[in-house]
């Protein structure tokens, strides 16, 4: 019978990790009041695990550490690895519907009805498989299809690219096209990622590791809405185009602000020991929020 555990040989170094960087105590985004889901690869205590006899140590759950309790559901058997010193999550992808991924259930009422959502996080990229793997998603299940996700745009490497749907007026798609490329890529390896959906200036912006690499400007205008939606991680929202690479950190706001972002950047920069991806004039390049 398998062994179940919410926890890792390495639990007291992921928190310890998790909480200081050369001593000093990080920003945590649940500082911050507009907070709304927050998933932790390196907080041991925070996934639910499964331990086959003889194999490696597989997560059932990323559970939610906002304390809004929208636990990320594991299928296919991602596995605990480590990057960069701390715990993370191997989504091994192998570009084939059915392999490893996560989401929320179906239908979840994360309380965003305005629109304005900021969603941060860190991975490594391995490799991509097809133009729509992706590193997240939100699906709207209210049958209105007001989604977006954060995909690769290229069916061998990872340009980054939006891809929408119905965010434009009264629904339709956005006015410069459903799918919109990021400049600066290929990315691969480590990589921060950063969107703020501006819903009160009608803009869309993307970041990649510390610099503006997208602005949709006033374009959206219809809100993707957030009361009745799925979360996914590592695959896009159709779930059959998962995304190779080892799962760090995510957390999305109930925000436009954009500084809240960039500082969302500097904490996962120190934290996971990727600040030479931020460029030099970085607020927080050389000292952590």
């Amino acid at each position: 019978m398998p062994f179940f555990s919410s926890f890792s040989s390495s639990f007291f170094a992921g928190r310890r990790s998790s909480a200081f960087s050369g001593g000093v105590s990080l920003w945590s985004p649940s500082s911050d009041s507009s907070l709304i889901g927050w998933w932790d690869g390196s907080d041991s205590s925070s996934l639910n695990t499964i331990i086959p006899p003889g194999g490696d140590e597989e997560v059932a759950e990323i559970l939610d550490k906002s304390g809004n309790g929208f636990k990320l559901i594991c299928a296919n058997t991602p596995t605990v690895t480590t990057l960069n010193g701390l715990n993370a999550i191997d989504f091994d992808g192998t570009f084939a519907s059915g392999t490893d991924r996560a989401s929320t259930a179906s239908n979840t009422d994360f309380g965003i009805t305005n629109g304005n959502i900021i969603v941060v996080g860190a991975l490594n990229i391995d490799g991509v498989g097809n133009e729509r793997d992706s590193i997240w998603s939100i699906l709207d299940n209210d049958g209105t299809n007001n989604d977006i996700h954060l995909r690769a745009g290229n069916a061998s490497s990872f340009l980054a690219a939006f891809e929408s749907d119905g965010l434009g007026t009264s629904g339709t798609a956005l006015s410069g096209g459903n799918v919109r490329t990021w400049s600066g890529g290929p990315y691969s390896g480590n990589v921060i990622h950063s969107t703020i959906c501006d819903f009160s200036g009608n803009d869309i912006y993307g970041r990649m590791n510390g610099t503006q690499r997208i602005n949709i400007a006033n374009e959206y205008f219809t809100s993707v809405n957030m009361s009745d939606s799925k979360f996914l991680i590592h695959v896009n929202r159709a779930e059959n185009r998962e995304l190779d690479g080892q799962f760090a950190e995510i957390m999305i706001f109930n925000s436009n602000d954009q500084a809240l972002a960039i500082k969302a950047e500097g904490y996962l920069a120190h934290k996971w020991g990727m600040t030479s991806l931020l460029p030099s004039g970085h607020l927080y390049k050389n000292t952590a929020p």
